[in-house]
């Protein structure tokens, strides 16, 4: 666990953006509480707005705060998949901004295979919303001198305690809000 939680913790609700190592590529996260931050990250990567963030979770309950009407089969994913490499979409409860512009009706959400980050997220304790850590469109980021050479200043990088190895590879994207599970990205998980 890192030892500046209450420094990572000011600089979010600061409208903040955080860079993070993960299971599969290096991360940018915000409050997604905050539509500020979530702007600023949008601006940040030169993200369309109409691209939504997902939340990285540290529990199934967080899960189960910020969606609904969550389908018997994707229970079973879940049991099966998380924590791991997938992102799976829900109904949204509408507390989170996705987008700069909009909370969104559904949300990605996910349970990173990373217990470094499980217990950042929950020492943070606030719905971090999530993205690769690039420009939108460009390579994805692995390590942190790269980060500081196109970001500077802009974010706030946190480092663990152990090296993390990435698996390079982005999750898997599944839509869960019909009565099938429909694969929209493949990636790191097979379903």
């Amino acid at each position: 666990m890192i030892s500046n939680i209450e420094v990572v913790k000011e600089h979010i609700l600061n409208h903040g953006i955080i860079a993070f190592k993960t299971d599969t590529v290096m991360g940018f996260g915000v409050n997604g509480l905050d539509q500020l931050a979530v702007e600023n990250l949008f601006k940040l990567k030169n993200r369309s707005y109409k691209k939504p963030l997902y939340l990285l979770c540290y529990s199934f309950a967080q899960i189960f705060e910020y969606t609904h009407s969550i389908p018997d089969y994707a229970y079973d994913l879940m049991d099966k998949h998380f924590p791991g490499a997938i992102t799976f979409i829900y109904y949204s409860t509408g507390k989170i901004w996705t987008m700069p512009l909009e909370r969104g009706k559904t949300i990605g959400v996910r349970i990173p295979n990373l217990s470094s980050l499980l217990e950042l997220l929950a020492a943070i304790d606030l719905p971090i919303v999530n993205t690769s850590a690039n420009i939108s469109g460009e390579k994805h980021l692995y390590k942190k001198k790269e980060l500081e050479k196109f970001f500077d200043k802009d974010v706030l990088y946190i480092s663990f305690e152990y090296n993390i190895s990435m698996s390079s590879v982005p999750s898997t994207i599944v839509d869960c809000t019909g009565d099938i599970p429909i694969i929209l990205r493949n990636g790191a998980v097979e379903i």
